[in-house]
């Protein structure tokens, strides 16, 4: 039996190593929603100190850090890159599993953002080497499926650990997990036979430079990647609020919208990867299905500001914008291989600094007007997501206009081989 054209054996250890590394990664990200009142309670913060210490220097150390990260993944072995990442993460889980001030707990969040930020990115860099292009919508979709399973724990199964432990030993048992994770990378996962990169590490670096130089990247990503650092600045932290704040649901109950949420998610991307592929045989554009979501996302975020109460909306809203996150197989169709690397981390850096901006300004903007009691005012919550909703409009009027100015028509594949063509002509 075969999977995706690798023996199913094989396929599967490669799928399982890296896929639990993303799912601890995942299980990070969403965590802040069940955590944020108890820690919250814990240490005293307000909601602009916990959006910026939570989460903004999470997801900015996320970010920054994926460009060296793409450099290494393109240098070496993924499986030894993401393993020594996943270390960093642990260390920096059980110092915010220590922490009683806030700047601990941003040093640990720091580390934690750093250590977590290959997970994704060595998962796709090393199904680029295994798995056939035309395949990788449905490999991904089974990896961003496995790390929906990280949210899903995050949802009721974190409520119930709070129940027997608190917010600290949760993320103690996280750490140790984490180590485990390295371990399984080095053990199960099989090294691919492919040559390390012959390229020089300036070389290397002036990668990048080729990767944001390219028109074609700033035609396709900003909707994309913008739709994103909302999915994640809102979905992993400030759901669950608007939900109790605005929505007056119990926490019981809005737990249970968010494990809906969750699990939905799982067959959303498991089928929409092979919708791409069908759509792609028939002549659509790689980016069809990531626009399509954006734009769904936009007109659902409209109707839960206009109608809070409506609180199944969001299932609808995570469901449309997560398919921004099909846009990878687009850039994997668009760059060479031996930026396959860099042309990820060059596109999760920018969402993820995307990320820590929504966060920090939905943090700021709760706090706009007087609190109810121990929550930010509905008000405030309107005010956040009408801003988040604006940004996300701007995105989509770059990529209208984009086109129309005719930015990155071509993608770097399409200009090498267009330059080869001529070289040979001559």
């Amino acid at each position: 039996m075969n999977i995706a054209t690798l023996p199913a054996g094989l396929a599967l250890r490669i799928l399982s190593a890296f896929g639990f590394g993303f799912f601890l990664s995942m299980f990070t990200r969403s965590s802040g929603n069940l955590l944020k009142g108890p820690i919250q309670a814990d240490l005293g913060l307000s909601e602009a100190t916990m959006g910026l210490t939570f989460g903004t220097a999470f997801f900015i150390a996320f970010g920054l850090a994926q460009l060296p990260i793409g450099v290494l993944l393109d240098r070496y072995d993924p499986r030894k890159v993401n393993a020594g990442m996943l270390l960093v993460a642990a260390t920096g889980t059980l110092i915010f599993a220590l922490s009683h001030t806030s700047a601990h707990m941003a040093i640990g969040r720091i580390l934690m953002g750093m250590g977590f930020a290959a997970c994704m990115m060595a998962a796709l860099k090393t199904y680029s080497l295994w798995f056939p292009v035309n395949k990788l919508p449905t490999i991904n979709g089974v990896q961003f499926a496995v790390g929906i399973l990280g949210a899903i724990s995050a949802t009721k199964p974190t409520e119930w650990l709070l129940q027997v432990t608190d917010w600290r030993g949760i993320n103690l048992i996280m750490a140790g997990l984490s180590v485990l994770a390295a371990i399984l990378l080095l053990v199960l996962a099989p090294r691919h036979g492919a040559k390390s990169s012959s390229e020089t590490l300036l070389d290397q670096i002036k990668g990048i430079g080729k990767v944001y130089g390219s028109g074609y990247f700033w035609r396709t990503t900003p909707w994309a990647f913008i739709s994103i650092g909302i999915s994640q600045g809102v979905g992993t932290l400030y759901v669950l609020s608007w939900l109790k704040g605005v929505g007056g649901e119990t926490t019981s109950s809005a737990t249970n919208v968010l494990f809906a949420i969750a699990f939905v998610s799982i067959f959303n991307y498991l089928l929409v990867g092979h919708l791409m592929e069908w759509l792609g045989r028939r002549g659509f554009g790689p980016m069809t299905i990531p626009y399509t979501g954006i734009f769904g996302s936009m007109l659902v975020l409209g109707l839960i500001i206009a109608w809070p109460g409506a609180t199944l909306l969001w299932v609808f809203w995570a469901l449309s914008i997560g398919w921004a996150s099909l846009t990878v197989a687009s850039l994997a169709r668009a760059f060479p291989v031996y930026l396959a690397g860099r042309v990820y981390t060059g596109f999760n850096q920018m969402s993820f600094l995307m990320t820590s901006i929504i966060q920090w300004l939905v943090g700021m903007l709760l706090d706009f007007y007087p609190r109810v009691g121990a929550d930010a005012a509905p008000e405030s919550y309107r005010l956040a997501f009408a801003a988040v909703l604006g940004i996300q409009l701007l995105g989509g009027l770059w990529t209208v206009a984009a086109r129309m100015l005719r930015i990155g028509e071509q993608t770097m594949i399409e200009r090498e081989n267009a330059m080869s063509a001529q070289v040979k002509d001559v």
